[in-house]
């Protein structure tokens, strides 16, 4: 059949459809000039912010100071200064729930993706439209990477368009477990800790491999606020931030909700205790590591004299100490234990590190009070007098400063043994007086101290000491020998090249032997029968000053024993007196007892060293008043309890 003949179109519509594909043609030719101009536009985009991208191969270098890793003698890790950032995790070491919780919360779609998530993107955007401020991060794992270590966190059109640019180029260049592990060792966790490892040893002391599911929902949820979300510093704010992450886990499939609810029950985690006893020997030995080799452009391992252990040990006696005697509440205290021939042990700067970090071992500034005498007695040592020499024991006034013995209790004639076992105040200022300022001044700085002339108050102990500069004074009591304290036995880097090696060789000599052995016998007294009787330890033959600052405001005991020096301070910042029911404290009381524990831990394993026998000069007195003088007995002295113990007796003996 023959198709109908087709109706010729009138010149109207002719008209009309000629207009129509006119238009569309117009259209056409619209839309591709605009498609030019996007092409050209977001070419032209792409030019100019990545004109001066960063290159990728800076993604695995550390930004800020290198850290200085440090040690105790024993290779135990005791802090790290600088930028805290672990060598790399390998992702095959790390349990599955660590990988998952990162995931999780930060970028469920990582696998996915090419480096930008547009969904994502446009998702946080409607959320924080929604919302009226910022509540959703639309940024992939690969951006918040190349936005930590590469860019700067300024919040800039160019940087986010960088950041997308750097992200797609990372992504070409490296495998998705290479950028993850690459984010898992940059990423900021709070408190110093970048990476995965640093912040792992941080907060709970374990290795990444080892962290517990709850531990890494803690560490995952961290990354929304550093700071702010800190289980050290706000557990509770953590723990809620940690559940959410466990929801977003059972969301993802990666647990089940009974899983996430034990793991809740349980507490999810509890980080460990901040601030370790060797925390104030790391600032110190960073310090002294400066000072001898500067500050290397790269990582170093210090290794310090310190022991960690010890310190730990010592750390417990000084708060069951200070916890047991009221006196001391609000008050600090400070133990410093070093070898005689200047090897420090055991640094104790306060009672809790995270709470002030200040170093009272090294420069708090106190009054020593009777822990000074010693150097009173030396100086009368080097004048030619005897520890069976006599000193008046009454009230005394010189240049209108009055001292008062102990309960104003006076008791005539004494020797300098029996004056300095009892720590009587009115000999020590006739001594001085009597050898002169000058000669007690020299003696002290001789050892160590930081003396000076402060008028006849000087033998009681009123100049300003720091703990570690007593300790060095009495190792130089100890060994004869003055040695400085230090805490670095060695720098190098971490392939092993020692940069610097503490040498250590005998101090000069400052005590004349005969004087050592003289002062040394009076200084057992002290601890035998005297003030100090309870800082022995057993075992040992060990020697000591008991010191009381005014008003109770510093409690002291420094002594050595078997070539360790110990010093344990106690005190309030502010200065107020330690005062309570029973009186003020003194060096008699929780110092003493510290003192105790620290040497008794310090020498465990340690053989004691026996004193040179002191041989008295012979004196014209009788034999029993000689033997009445040793024991402190005469007419107007009562025995003290201590001395009717019979071992007491026979070392007074």
């Amino acid at each position: 059949a023959r198709r109908p003949a087709r109706k010729k179109p009138s010149a109207a519509a002719h008209k009309r459809g000629t207009a129509r594909r006119a238009r569309l043609a117009a259209l056409a030719r619209g839309v591709g000039v605009a498609g030019l101009l996007a092409c050209a536009s977001g070419a032209g985009g792409i030019w100019y912010y990545g004109r001066d991208l960063p290159p990728t191969s800076r993604l695995g270098e550390a930004v800020g100071a290198p850290r200085v890793v440090v040690t105790d003698a024993n290779g135990v890790l005791l802090g790290v200064h600088g930028r805290d950032q672990g060598p790399p995790v390998d992702l095959a070491s790390l349990p599955p729930h660590v990988v998952q919780a990162f995931i999780a919360t930060e970028d469920r779609n990582f696998y996915d993706h090419v480096g930008v998530n547009p969904v994502a993107i446009l998702r946080a955007g409607l959320v924080n439209l929604r919302a009226g401020s910022t509540r959703q991060g639309g940024s992939t794992i690969t951006q918040q990477l190349v936005k930590n270590a590469l860019l700067t966190p300024e919040q800039s059109l160019k940087r986010k368009a960088q950041e997308a640019l750097l992200a797609l180029r990372v992504e070409r260049e490296l495998s998705k477990d290479e950028i993850l592990s690459a984010y898992l060792d940059t990423v900021y966790f709070g408190h110093g800790a970048y990476g995965l490892e640093a912040a792992a040893r941080r907060y709970f002391e374990v290795r990444p491999a080892d962290l517990s599911v709850g531990q890494a929902a803690m560490l995952a949820g961290l990354l929304k606020a550093p700071s702010r979300l800190a289980p050290t510093t706000a557990l509770g704010a953590a723990r809620d931030r940690a559940r959410v992450v466990l929801a977003a886990m059972v969301d993802a499939g990666y647990l089940t909700a009974g899983q996430a609810e034990a793991v809740t029950a349980d507490g999810i985690a509890t980080p460990a205790p901040q601030g370790r006893a060797g925390s104030w020997a790391v600032d110190a030995a960073v310090a002294e590591m400066r000072a001898r080799v500067g500050a290397p452009p790269f990582e170093v391992v210090v290794v310090s004299t310190v022991d960690e252990g010890l310190s730990a040990r010592a750390a417990e006696a000084l708060e069951a100490a200070m916890t047991a005697d009221p006196r001391t509440e609000g008050a600090e205290g400070a133990v410093v234990l070093m070898e005689e021939g200047g090897a420090v042990r055991v640094l104790l700067g306060g009672r809790d590190y995270a709470a002030s970090p200040f170093d009272r071992a090294r420069l708090a500034e106190r009054a020593p009070g009777s822990t000074f005498k010693p150097f009173v007695y030396l100086a009368a040592l080097e004048a030619g007098w005897a520890p069976e020499s006599l000193v008046t024991d009454s009230p005394v006034a010189v240049e209108g400063y009055e001292p008062g013995n102990y309960k104003d209790r006076y008791y005539g004639e004494v020797t300098l043994t029996e004056a300095l076992r009892r720590s009587l105040n009115a000999p020590a200022v006739r001594l001085q007086e009597a050898v002169g300022r000058d000669a007690v001044v020299e003696a002290a700085q001789r050892v160590g101290l930081r003396a000076s002339d402060v008028g006849p108050s000087l033998a009681l102990g009123v100049v300003e000491e720091a703990p570690l500069d007593v300790a060095r004074a009495y190792a130089a009591l100890s060994s004869g020998r003055r040695a400085e304290p230090y805490l670095v036995s060695e720098v190098r880097t971490v392939s092993g090249d020692v940069l610097y090696r503490h040498r250590e060789a005998p101090g000069p000599p400052v005590i004349a032997e005969a004087d050592r052995v003289a002062m040394d016998h009076m200084l057992r007294a002290v601890v035998a029968s005297g003030s100090g009787v309870h800082a022995r330890v057993p075992g040992h033959h060990a020697a000591g000053k008991t010191g009381t600052g005014q008003d109770s405001r510093d409690a002291w005991f420094a002594g050595y024993a078997s070539g360790l020096a110990c010093v344990v301070w106690m005190g309030r910042d502010d200065f107020a007196p330690m005062e309570g029911p029973g009186g003020g404290l003194s060096g008699a009381g929780a110092p003493a007892r510290v003192w105790s524990a620290v040497m008794t831990a310090g020498l465990e394993g340690r053989e004691a060293r026996r004193p040179t026998p002191y041989a008295p000069v012979p004196q014209e007195r009788g034999l029993l008043d000689h033997l009445a003088g040793l024991l402190g007995l005469g007419p107007e002295r009562e025995p003290e309890p201590e001395a009717d113990d019979l071992g007491a007796l026979i070392e007074r003996l």
